[in-house]
């Protein structure tokens, strides 16, 4: 069964709700977060819930993981997710699709492993797949968990991607608490043993204990042959082709928890149902008004909120032969030792037009950066407070990193940057990119081989995503996992040329106990004489 977790009470989502309305309201985030994770927050449990069942009820480490959460969201326009922003080829192969429930009725998510070459796919595209069927899951059923199924029947070493699995590890640690039931492994090759040895090392402990090794006999304890493919040796024919989305508009569910702090106004304590509501109306029809304990209000834009016609890309000749923003440092982020520790950037615009930016890190979890994103004049300076939380600190040989990327900026406003960069492809060749690297004043510089990641200015060079990990580390593991293969190999053919020695005596023994031991023998028996009689008459 599940491992079992120690359930919240509603006094604490309930404070967990209150941490997040003071801090939207006294220190909110420079481009609100999508309505639909505002209206969980405040008018549903369950999200709450999972946060501070993975957190083990730790109220200000459960808080700071929901307000980084609904920041990447917001970044990587998780809740508009949609087909069209997908590849579909990659859709089309059916390496991750979604068919069917487990044992306990939650949804499986299917990999099929076979189909996916280790290198043949971009991994920030196929991430993105694998986060629009976790979102799509989860509006289907309501955030229920979902059951990882890794199918590895006929896989081979080309297919055991670590950098792919390590992907979908932290995607679900960082971002989707509490959202798995089991994850079963079927029908593994015992030669990706070793590979997969280190996989588990990077797992939390609550997911080794839900992981399962599994093969066509032990398969019905986890999910109902009904419900299994036919081959794991199930009833079900079913062959896979992508179907698009139907989504469905729902009413929002009836608030169940308790009045936080205060009591709400009474306009949002009713609607026409009598239900609390956080959501109205106003006078722009392109923007949602949240409402909070003390009868303030933020405006979030609307998720269809209007835009003036920016073309999507830019063509080389349309930009200027120089760099676009001149960086301040240029090469490393210094932070100071103790707390605060707190590092600036100057973004100057040295080009004569307009700039928007965005910065993105490595390491999300540790920092907090104002402002995020914006709107750059020409000849402007911008200054970027980075700082470091009291409760981290930086990574050795520099792996903490920040990547700042510009666009120009034509005919947008400071209100329409967040909307702007969402539909932009961070990889496109037209985006200026800079790459800093984060140390401590008083350390000694990285040296060289040190570095995963360059500083130099580069144009569609790549995304330091806030789920990407240290290039290091993902090559120390594919060092230690080829060593094992070939480990692996080694004593394969030792195996094998023992076993073909034991053969080799086993015959000379049998010849022995028949005394044939030389050709004249052979050749008398050949003649008709016993073996036996030769060597009497020798």
């Amino acid at each position: 069964m599940p491992i079992k977790i120690e359930e919240p009470t509603q006094q604490q989502i309930n404070e967990l709700r209150n941490l997040f309305i003071k801090k939207y309201e006294t220190n909110p985030p420079i481009v609100a977060f999508h309505p639909v994770d505002i209206n969980r927050i405040l008018n549903e449990d369950i999200w709450c819930r999972k946060f501070l069942e993975m957190y083990d009820l730790d109220m200000n480490l459960a808080f700071d993981k929901l307000w980084f959460t609904c920041i990447w969201r917001q970044e990587y326009g998780a809740n508009d997710l949609n087909e069209s922003d997908l590849r579909m080829d990659y859709l089309n192969d059916g390496f991750i699709f979604s068919h069917n429930h487990d044992i306990d009725g939650k949804p499986l998510l299917i990999f099929q492993t076979k189909n996916h070459i280790r290198g043949s796919k971009n991994m920030d595209d196929v991430i993105k797949i694998l986060v629009y069927y976790i979102e799509r899951l989860h509006r289907q059923t309501n955030m229920d968990k979902i059951t990882i199924f890794f199918d590895m029947n006929g896989c081979g070493l080309s297919n055991m991607d670590l950098e792919f699995i390590k992907s979908i590890i932290e995607t679900f640690k960082q971002y989707y608490p509490s959202a798995l039931n089991y994850i079963l492994v079927y029908e593994m090759a015992w030669i990706l043993n070793a590979a997969f040895k280190i996989v588990k090392g990077l797992m939390p402990e609550k997911a080794v204990a839900i992981l399962k090794m599994i093969n066509k006999k032990s398969i019905s304890t986890y999910i109902d042959k009904n419900n299994c493919l036919a081959s794991w040796g199930g009833n079900d024919n079913y062959e896979f082709t992508f179907e698009p989305e139907n989504k469905k508009t729902t009413p929002t569910p009836p608030s169940q928890h308790a009045e936080t702090n205060g009591t709400r106004h009474a306009d949002d304590q009713r609607n026409q149902n009598g239900n609390a509501q956080f959501f109205d109306n106003s006078n722009n029809s392109d923007d949602k008004k949240v409402h909070f304990a003390n009868g303030s209000s933020i405006r979030v834009p609307a998720e269809s909120a209007q835009m003036t016609d920016v073309p999507e890309r830019y063509t080389p000749e349309e930009l200027q032969s120089d760099d676009m923003l001149r960086i301040v440092p240029n090469d490393y982020i210094q932070f100071p030792r103790g707390d605060p520790s707190e590092s600036i950037l100057q973004l100057n615009n040295t080009s004569k037009q307009p700039v928007t930016f965005k910065i993105q890190t490595t390491s999300p979890e540790k920092f907090r950066v104002r402002p995020r994103c914006g709107l750059i004049n020409p000849g402007e300076t911008t200054t970027v407070n980075i700082l470091l939380k009291a409760e981290h600190s930086l990574s050795d040989n520099a792996r903490d990193k920040f990547l700042i990327m510009c666009l120009p900026a034509r005919e947008i406003s400071n209100a329409q940057v967040g909307e702007f960069w969402k539909k932009q492809n961070n990889n496109g060749p037209n985006v200026e990119q800079h790459r800093l690297c984060c140390i401590y004043k008083d350390a000694p510089l990285p040296t060289p081989s040190s570095q995963p990641m360059t500083t130099l200015t580069q144009k569609g060079a790549g995304e330091a995503s806030p789920r990407s990990t240290p290039a290091s580390s993902t090559c120390a593991l594919e060092r230690q996992l080829r060593f094992t293969q070939v480990l692996q190999v080694i004593t394969l053919i030792f195996l094998l040329m023992l076993s073909g020695a034991v053969i080799y005596l086993l015959m000379l023994q049998l010849c022995g106990d028949a005394g044939c031991f030389s050709r004249d023998v052979a050749s008398d028996t050949s003649e008709g004489a016993p073996c036996g009689k030769a060597k009497r008459d020798l």
